[in-house]
């Protein structure tokens, strides 16, 4: 202890302590808040691409052996015949 530095009593390094926890608190929670906001972007963007989204064709084509014989085209209703397309 150069200069005539008295040591740090017990209640001074308490204190000091307690800054530093506090500092290093506030930085975490800056970053956390920071995250939540980068989410609630990503989100907000998700739902807007949804929401842009155009629906689903109401129709489906279905070919023949060869790609430029249309057998079918299927209006209205069509998963069963979409799931035995795909699992065909």
């Amino acid at each position: 202890m150069s200069g005539g530095e008295q040591p740090l009593s017990r209640l001074d390094a308490l204190r000091f302590t307690r800054r530093v926890v506090a500092q290093q608190a506030a930085r975490q929670l800056a970053l956390i808040d920071r995250w939540i906001a980068d989410e609630e972007q990503r989100q907000a963007a998700g739902h807007r691409g949804k929401e842009r989204r155009p629906e689903p064709a109401q129709w489906l084509i279905q070919y023949g052996l060869n790609r430029s014989n249309v057998d079918a085209v299927h209006t209205g209703t069509f998963h069963s015949l979409r799931r035995a397309l795909s699992s065909g």
